[in-house]
């Protein structure tokens, strides 16, 4: 039986550019004791020290930010104007819990009457992250800065298809001369994790991923009685309410849904639109969708590259033609472009019901999928009736009310007149098969911390 190898095969020439032999078994085991090694001293390192390691992983990724975005686009075909912004909210990121965590984590007392009390957070060891293509850099840091500013250390599976994003965290890591063991990207294929979560020296996980593979994980970790934080699919509603300003509502559009090719777990999959607004924000969509350039991502002025893999493009053809064969309209695109490339033409469903690949499925592609509705009860019902939970967006210039309206969404973040997105102080997670837990912000640090109660007689 042939050894499976990563490699890197950019989504717009289509051709395989690096290949990877995966680690033995060995050198896993060689990884996971120098992770256990550094643990045993960086737990107890100062706040102080640990930030300078991440700060410095900040400022390195700035100074080399061109070539790190450059990366980014040839293994998954991101516009690389899109991955110049995805490696500075990575540096953002990392800044940010070198100067919070501390506060984040301080020791706080407890009012009892029958004693003095007090809690600490404690890094719990070594853990494995699990994390995917579609945003390789920002994902890891979302992962890596706060665990490691807790005190914990990182061994790290990327998606098989970007194994050079994973590997440039290590380069990294050692030109800010982090102690041996902090982190390490580990070259192995995806049927190799649950070894990993059984070893005894992994003590939590991490996965963003399909809800598919984070239910694996979760069950894993369970039998285990290890931490787990999963941040699963998604098929996230719109709602554009009868008085949403439709200039705001393109601009989420377009930054929700098409942005990244529409590959986020956060991208509006399902864009709900008032009747009385439907047929002139349609129009508009339409308009700026046949105009947008789809080619080169290396290309100044191209607004959507390749989906990431022949696999992926093949997946979402297929869910466009099942859908189409059930009576869905394709109003625009649902077809292959370009000669060479994995492109998928921008396309607009209509007339969607129950039943078919676009109410039921996430869509994980540039494909826009609209309903419109004449109430906000019938809004609502639309909004979640869905397996997943993770973020929704309500478009309307009654504030108030809108605000309100979020109270009735199954999901585990709601934007009002934006686009759902993430931001290194704002917790990040889901509910129903979005998964659980929460990434970023004071919540994210706090997953894979021991929270101590310390309780003295007096």
């Amino acid at each position: 039986m042939s050894i499976p190898t990563i490699k890197t095969l950019n989504p717009f020439t289509e051709e395989i550019e690096k290949i990877f032999e995966p680690h033995t078994q060995d050198q896993i085991e060689t990884f996971l004791s120098d992770a256990q090694r550094c643990f045993s001293t960086w737990r107890w390192e100062t706040f102080a020290h640990r930030a300078e390691i991440v700060q410095g992983v900040a400022e390195e990724m700035r100074k080399n930010k061109q070539k790190y975005a450059e990366l980014i686009t040839k293994e998954m075909g991101k516009p690389y104007r899109e991955s110049l912004i995805e490696v500075d909210y990575s540096a953002n990121i990392f800044e940010y819990f070198a100067k919070n965590a501390e506060q984040f984590l301080a020791t706080y007392p407890v009012q009892t009457e029958k004693g003095e009390a007090y809690v600490v957070s404690e890094p719990i060891g070594v853990l494995l992250g699990v994390m995917p293509w579609n945003f390789p850099f920002s994902q890891i840091a979302r992962f890596v800065a706060p665990n490691l500013m807790a005190g914990n250390t990182i061994v790290l599976k990327t998606a098989s298809n970007i194994p050079q994003c994973g590997m440039a965290y290590d380069e990294i890591f050692a030109a800010v001369q982090a102690p041996k063991g902090l982190y390490k990207n580990l070259l192995i294929s995806g049927s190799k994790v649950g070894q990993l979560i059984d070893n005894p020296i992994i003590k939590g996980v991490s996965l963003t991923g399909s809800d598919v593979a984070g239910a694996s994980v979760g069950e894993i970790a369970g039998r285990n009685i290890k931490r787990s934080v999963l941040e699963l699919g998604g098929s996230d509603p719109m709602i554009v309410l009868a008085d949403a300003d439709l200039e705001k509502v393109m601009k989420g559009t377009i930054n929700g849904r098409l942005r990244n090719a529409g590959q986020a777990c956060t991208s509006s999959k399902r864009i709900i639109v008032h009747r009385s607004l439907y047929d002139t924000y349609k129009e508009q969509l339409l308009t700026y969708m046949k105009n947008m350039k789809v080619g080169n991502p290396m290309e100044e002025d191209t607004l959507m590259g390749p989906v990431c893999t022949k696999g992926a493009l093949e997946k979402l053809l297929q869910q466009i033609n099942d859908s189409r064969a059930k009576g869905v309209q394709v109003t625009l695109g649902g077809e292959r472009m370009h000669e060479k490339g994995f492109f998928l033409a921008p396309t607009v469903l209509e007339n969607i019901t129950k039943g078919t690949p676009a109410y039921d499925e996430e869509i994980f592609g540039p494909v826009v999928c609209l309903f419109p509705f004449d109430t906000e009860e019938e809004a609502i019902t639309l909004a979640n009736d869905t397996i997943y939970g993770l973020g929704a967006s309500i478009y309307s210039e009654n504030i108030e009310y809108a605000q309100q309206l979020a109270r009735k969404i199954d999901s585990g973040m709601v934007y009002i007149n934006k686009q759902v997105s993430s931001s290194e102080e704002l917790p990040f997670g889901g509910t129903k098969r979005s998964g659980y837990g929460r990434e970023l912000s004071k919540a994210g640090i706090e997953e894979f911390v021991n929270k101590k109660l310390i309780f003295t007689l007096r």
